[in-house]
């Protein structure tokens, strides 16, 4: 856009220039002859190539034009416009010429314009050129800046996501605590509690005592399976299904090359399925360790709008192995109780357990959330 407005500004003021040594028909031909030369300069400089090349042939010719018909040389401040930006110096010498032709076909004062006109046509060049440098230096700047406020936001997120997870993981740490100290100290204090009092009944059974001992006995039960029923759901609240399935897998490190991935949230996991999941991926990794001769294994736990999904998948990571490998069998009885026990927790919750043999050992099972 800046060197659109520069080429207009640069043609009417040549125009001016040009007016009083030039009759109405001449004046219209050299218009007519900067607008094409402008256009034609303009749309070879988009092109890459040939066309930048076919440029620097226009501003030579326009020169040697010059040279030779002192006319031409009207043309020179925009074809000096556009040798500033090639930084042509052969071609800018041969302008110089054209102009220096045109000595003696005019007035000493159009001349001096005719040369401050090309000194401005060279400046606006150059400022022009710099004016968009910078704005693409703005403009990288800028989108350099913004792909940085993206990363530091997605980091921020990061954090905050790791924040949560820490503080969760904290407050199963700490209910698990107060789960514990709740069965060691008041669980044990209300047992002992009932032992005693239970032994006050033997020795008071026919006095008057032994009404309100046993009414005693009833309110410390009812305390004691209270505190029971709390110290359960303390600890099933505080199972974290991803914590507990890793560290199920963490024997397969010694051996095989393990990819753990568990993408579900615990909140929407019943505790029965908390249990089942864990147990069966212990089921799973005992059986690799007991049987599979492979490299790699693979413990997938996912959460889908239906159901939950747990694999566990050990194969080998050689290609050419994995093309001799048979086809894919599907087994559908267990063989062997592990197995067995995997298919139980599955259908247990609704859900299904299926094994296949082929590229290594896979077991897939299945459990709906709407039971």
């Amino acid at each position: 856009m800046g060197s659109f407005l520069d080429k207009i500004i640069i043609m009417v003021l040549t125009a001016v220039v040009i007016r009083p040594v030039t009759d109405n028909m001449q004046l219209v031909v050299m218009a007519f002859s900067m607008i094409t030369a402008a256009f034609l300069m303009s749309y070879l400089r988009m092109i890459d190539g040939w066309g930048k090349k076919l440029n620097y042939v226009i501003e030579l010719l326009i020169g040697i034009l010059a040279c030779i018909f002192p006319n031409v040389a009207a043309l020179i401040p925009l074809a000096a416009y556009e040798i500033m930006i090639d930084r042509q110096i052969v071609t800018g010498l041969v302008s110089f010429v054209g102009i220096a032709a045109s000595y003696d076909k005019c007035e000493l004062h159009d001349y001096i314009l005719l040369l401050c006109l090309t000194a401005l046509s060279v400046y606006l060049s150059y400022r022009t050129e710099k004016i968009e440098q910078l704005e693409k230096d703005n403009r990288k700047i800028r989108d350099e800046a913004e792909i940085k406020k993206e990363k530091l936001s997605d980091r921020n997120k990061e954090l905050l996501i790791e924040q949560d997870k820490n503080i969760y993981t904290a407050q199963l740490a700490e209910r698990n605590r107060i789960a514990r100290e709740i069965h060691d100290n008041v669980g044990h204090m209300l047992s002992r509690s009932l032992l005693q009092v239970g032994a006050m009944m033997v020795v008071h059974k026919e006095e008057p005592i032994a009404e309100e001992l046993s009414s005693l006995r009833g309110t410390l039960d009812t305390a004691m399976n209270n505190i029971r029923e709390s110290v359960h759901d303390i600890r099933d609240e505080a199972i974290d299904v991803r914590t507990a399935a890793l560290e199920a897998s963490e024997p397969l490190k010694e051996k095989f090359n393990l990819h753990f991935e568990c993408d579900i949230e615990d909140n929407s996991m019943p505790k029965d399925v908390k249990y089942a999941t864990i147990n069966i991926v212990k089921e799973a990794v005992s059986n690799i360790i007991k049987y599979s001769r492979s490299e790699n294994v693979d413990i997938r736990i996912y959460e889908h709008p239906s159901m939950f999904q747990i694999i566990v998948h050990d194969y080998s990571c050689d290609d050419a192995r994995r093309e001799e490998a048979k086809l894919e069998e599907v087994i559908t009885s267990g063989n062997g109780m592990g197995l067995d026990n995997i298919r139980m927790r599955a259908e247990q919750l609704g859900g299904q357990a299926a094994f296949s043999r082929g590229d290594g050992f896979r077991v897939f099972v299945r459990i709906p959330k709407n039971r």
